[in-house]
Parts: structure tokens; sequence; C-alpha cells
């Protein structure tokens, strides 16, 4: 085989990793390839590995866990993300109403799927076709998509936007028009504009609360964004602050880390120093920046939860990966897509502004701090 021919490689990976899945000579709960292992079995560039696996990510046969590699994903996943997949390839549907749901981010990540689910089986029944956009948190492309959006016969408009404000004038055209507008995990108070979000901050105060109860008084706070860029976001980390003073207890800068690398190299230096400085539990922003600090206490010896605490939030798949068993929040997203479809087909004179309760999911990874 020639390194000239990158195409007939790549299909040549993607043809021996769905030969080892058809054979099963695979673990659900263990990655099946990296890009790097596939560059050094196959000797090829990272490129070309990184190819193959994003074509069966695509197909929805692999998906990713950053710093971990590409697992199977089980065959009802795939038979549920399909729909969504051809949505998102078309755009339209051939018949019914289609109404468009337009994400910043893949539909298999966090909960999405889940919400997807829920609004489809209920909205389906009445003629509606969920049509799901992506557009990989880029501002423009949203604004840009949603203003050709507003010109086109949908029955609606689901948004979760890419940023922290959203785009009120292009918003206003769909309401104008008669369309109801929901948008997801940004509250606001904007008139025209139902919206449906979880409860954040009393899941991030539930956790705190959590830690405090088990003897913790240094606990550090871990996300990838700033509270300015993500609404959520910003709503879990006041939910961590405001439980931390209402029980008078200190929050130094240096245990606070915005705009966290998850690289693991950077990562693990962050989490050795704050157990140096004598952190004894950590809360990141989901379940997956908690995975990746678990890997970190793994590779540093730090005994989980002996020696630090850790937890999550969303109550996803990356919770339970492996040897991680992570206290977290459950979201309840198949309510979620119920509350969409409700709005949907019972449209309001006003707009409605709904909150979805949560749950702490209590697992191994918290206990009392050691004395």
């Amino acid at each position: 085989m020639s390194n000239d021919s990158p195409k007939l490689l790549y299909q040549i990976i993607k043809e021996d990793i769905l030969s080892l899945i058809g054979q099963k000579q695979f673990s659900y709960d263990e990655p099946i390839c990296t890009e790097k292992g596939l560059s050094e079995q196959y000797g090829v560039s990272r490129i070309t590995s990184k190819r193959a696996i994003d074509d069966l990510e695509k197909e929805g046969i692999l998906y990713r866990k950053r710093g971990v590699g590409s697992f199977v994903r089980r065959p009802s996943d795939r038979a549920a993300i399909e729909p969504a997949k051809s949505l998102t390839a078309q755009g339209t549907t051939t018949s019914g109403t289609t109404l468009p749901f337009v994400l910043p981010f893949a539909v298999t990540e966090g909960g999405m799927l889940r919400i997807v689910e829920a609004a489809s089986r209920q909205l389906a029944a009445h003629g509606y076709h969920l049509a799901v956009h992506i557009c990989e948190r880029d501002l423009e492309q949203e604004r840009s998509l949603l203003l050709h959006l507003s010109s086109q016969p949908v029955g609606g408009l689901i948004l979760y936007p890419a940023g922290g404000e959203l785009p009120t004038e292009i918003l206003k055209l769909f309401a104008d028009n008669g369309k109801p507008v929901i948008i997801l995990d940004t509250p606001h108070d904007i008139s025209y504009l139902s919206s449906i979000v979880c409860d954040n901050y009393g899941g991030s105060y539930m956790l705190t609360r959590h830690l405090i109860d088990y003897g913790h008084r240094t606990i550090a706070y871990l996300s990838r964004f700033t509270p300015q860029e993500r609404t959520s976001l910003s709503e879990r980390y006041r939910g961590f602050m405001q439980c931390m003073q209402d029980h008078h207890l200190p929050v130094p800068p240096e245990v606070i880390h915005m705009n966290l690398s998850t690289d693991h190299h950077m990562l693990k230096h962050t989490i050795n120093s704050l157990y140096r400085s004598g952190v004894t539990a950590i809360e990141c922003e989901n379940d997956e920046v908690a995975f990746n600090v678990y890997m970190c206490c793994l590779s540093l010896s730090i005994q989980v939860p002996e020696q630090m605490n850790i937890t999550g939030f969303d109550n996803i798949e990356w919770a339970v990966t492996g040897s991680a068993q992570l206290t977290t929040v459950d979201q309840n997203f198949a309510a979620m897509g119920e509350m969409i479809a409700d709005l949907i087909l019972q449209p309001q004179q006003e707009p409605v502004f709904k909150t979805v309760p949560v749950a702490l999911i209590p697992r191994a990874s918290t206990g009392p701090v050691a004395i």
C-alpha cells in the first residue's frame, strides 16, 4: 500500500474497524481505536486516521470521548440517531410541517439526542418533522442560518444558542409571522420568545451542598468556558458561589479555573497544583470535564474519593465510563423534549417560560473528607 493513496488507506482502516465490530471483537465500554493508535498501526498520518474515524462517527457507528478514544455506539443509539443524521444532512423533509432545531454542537453531545427523541415522538403523530441544523458554535453561521429559516415555510423554531446573546432582531421575524420560538437552556426576559431551561443554578447548589455536607471546605471549580460565554454555565457557577457564601466558606481565586484546557498534561498540572494546595473536592462544569479530571487523578495516584472528590453535571455516559462513577446532576432531557412538543402543539397567546427540575445523583466519586 502506498501513502500516496490516502483515500484508499482511510477506507481500508474504516473497513477493518467495521470488520472488528462485525466479529464482535470490541467492548462498548472500552475505546476500539484512537487516532494515534491507528496512525502507528497502519503507518499513516494522523490526518488519514482522523478521516476514517470522522466518517464512522458521521455514520453513527462510533463516538468520541476526548482524550480517551473512539467507542462503538450501541445499536439502540445508532437507530435513534439515524433520523437526526438524515435531517441534519438534508435540512428538509418530504411531507408534513418542518420544525428546525438549531444546535451549536452535534446532536450526540450531552443529552440532546434524548431531547430530540422525546420531541420527535410526540410531534410526528401530528405531522411535524424535526430538522436538526448544526452551527458548530459559530455565531455568524447561526445568524445566517436563522435568517434563511425565517423566510422558509417552517412551523416554528427551536434554538439552543451558540452564545450568550440572542439574535433578537432575527428571532422577532419568526414571532411576527406567528411562528413559535423556543429557546433552550438560556434564561431571558424577551416577551415574544418561549424558553425551556433546566435548573442549572439549583443543581449546582445541590452538588456544592453535597460536598459541604461531607465535610469539604476547600472546593475548586473548573470550566472550559467563562460564565459570560454560556448562560447555563453562568447559572451553575452562580449556584456554586452562592452555596459557598451561604455556608461562609472562602473561595480563593486560585481554586477557580475558567477557560480550562482539557489537554491531559496541562490538566494534570492543574489538578496536581490544586491537590497540593489543599483542595479536597473539585466541582466541574459537566460530566466530560469531570471524567478528564478523574483520569488525571488516576495518573497522579490521587485516590478518588479518599483524597479528592469529583462532581460533574448532566448525568450522561461520561459519568459512568470505564471505572468512573461520578456524582452528578441529572437533567430530565426527556421532559424537555416533551415540553417542546407541548409548546408547539398547544401554542399559547403569550410565550411560556418553563424550568425543568433536576436531581442529585450521588456515586462513588464523592465521600467524606479525610480526617
